[in-house]
């Protein structure tokens, strides 16, 4: 849904993936992480940045606990933040 531009039914579905990947694997697991970055992408195409930044704070948080501040995965969501703040001008945070 996400890539055809149906972000209402896309943030469903993630939101659907994520309480059942939290009762699964835990708040703190690496594909929790990676749901909150997708529901962050979605916001971020809605040009909903605050709540995008939000959940790119929430899927930083648990990689770098989880995974350690050198990961891939860690460096791909400072990426999508950086890439939050350059859309919005503010380069000095990208």
């Amino acid at each position: 849904y996400d890539n055809q531009g149906k972000y209402a039914m896309a943030l469903e579905q993630y939101e659907k993936g994520l309480a059942i990947k939290v009762k699964a694997l835990g708040e703190d697991h690496p594909d929790v992480a990676d749901t909150y970055n997708n529901i962050a992408s979605v916001y971020a195409k809605q040009g909903k940045d605050e709540m995008a930044l939000e959940q790119y704070g929430k899927s930083l948080a648990i990689d770098i606990k989880a995974l350690g501040e050198d990961h891939p995965d860690v460096a791909d969501t400072y990426n999508n933040i950086a890439s939050v703040y350059a859309k919005q001008g503010k380069d000095e945070m990208a």
